[in-house]
């Protein structure tokens, strides 16, 4: 029996895992046996109990299920978005799952902004490392100024870097690690080392290391030179957002928080929960309740859940199911459609059935 834990969260965030919940009760149908079970954690169970993610509860997440089905967080309400770091970023970190994985791969031609590029030419994924970096969350703020520090350490970088190099070996595509080690000679520099390390164990893989930003332009310039891309939480935190818009914007986008098999800190200990599931685009207060966001990326983010579990017919299922209502004109306003979300998450669904 499989166990997911539902947390919604903010903004659209309930919205959108609304309509991908019917797919968790459809893949019982080709034999899946799961079960999942709904928490109420967000800014509104926030204020109304002072309680963020309690060590019980989070107890209970990472020993009780195997993955974590996930909306948005980030409310107005919370200014100094406490619940969010306490919710997302703690499961994140304390629960190891060390590799953000960004699939992009685009469905439709007129989705891509690029000239000249068709939706056959891309596909890229990025490995983003998930628990340090900028976001470690640690600095300070005086009358003369402010400090954010950056914590980057061997261990998590050789596995998210082998996580990558594994991933550009099983496709044979080529391996880009982005940097900006020229500058951020100490943190960086330990990225580059441990790279170089590597890359001779994996002999068949082609690699290379690219200042980030001129990285960047070359994503725009020729997308189809590029496979696997890994780097630190912030710098792949902005190109997985950039390659969103490479298939249609942020309500297409899926993404998986993902532990690794043989992290030296797990060895001897793996906890039961091993994955976190999420659509890219955030809690978009600006839309929330209005009913018109798009719930393909949290429906995508469930084809990465069923992957994850190993279940890749119900995952091509699903993904072919979007495509298909993508193809027939199926949009909300994000694509130049009229669709609700409700109306949306319906037409998602349709070719399951």
């Amino acid at each position: 029996m499989v166990r997911i834990a539902v947390i919604p969260g903010d903004g659209i965030g309930p919205e959108v895992l609304t309509e991908a919940l019917p797919i968790l009760e459809w893949v019982r149908s080709l034999g899946r046996e799961t079960e999942w079970a709904l928490f109420p954690h967000g800014a509104a169970h926030y204020l109304s109990t002072g309680e963020t993610l309690s060590t019980e509860t989070f107890i209970h997440l990472r020993d009780n299920f195997d993955s974590i089905l996930f909306g948005a967080v980030g409310d107005a309400r919370v200014p100094d978005g406490r619940h969010a770091e306490d919710i997302l970023l703690r499961l994140r970190k304390e629960l190891l799952l060390r590799v953000n994985y960004r699939p992009c791969s685009p469905m439709l031609d007129k989705h891509v902004p690029l000239k000249g590029i068709s939706a056959a030419d891309i596909h890229m994924e990025i490995f983003r490392e998930n628990t340090e970096g900028p976001y470690c969350l640690q600095g300070e703020t005086t009358e003369q100024g402010a400090t954010d520090f950056s914590i980057h350490t061997e261990i998590a970088i050789s596995c998210l870097l082998r996580a990558a190099f594994q991933r550009a070996e099983s496709l044979r595509v080529p391996l880009t690690l982005a940097h900006k080690a020229n500058v951020l000679k100490y943190g960086h520099g330990l990225w580059m080392r441990v790279f170089r390390e590597m890359q001779p164990a994996f002999p068949g893989v082609q690699s290379n290391a690219m200042h980030a930003d001129a990285l960047l332009c070359a994503l725009v310039q020729r997308p189809v030179d590029f496979g696997v891309i890994a780097a630190d939480n912030f710098i792949g935190d902005l190109i997985s957002d950039l390659l969103a818009a490479f298939q249609g914007g942020m309500g297409l986008a899926a993404s998986a928080n993902l532990a690794v098999a043989d992290d030296p800190t797990l060895m001897g200990n793996p906890f039961r929960c091993s994955g976190l599931f999420e659509p890219v685009h955030g809690s978009a207060p600006d839309i929330a309740g209005q009913g018109i966001a798009n719930p393909a990326g949290s429906i995508l983010s469930v084809a990465l859940l069923f992957r994850h579990l190993g279940w890749s017919e119900a995952a091509q299922a699903v993904e072919g199911s979007v495509k298909q209502a993508l193809e027939e004109g199926a949009a909300t306003a994000d694509l130049g459609g009229v669709l609700s979300t409700r109306e949306m998450g319906r037409a998602l669904r349709a070719g399951l059935y």
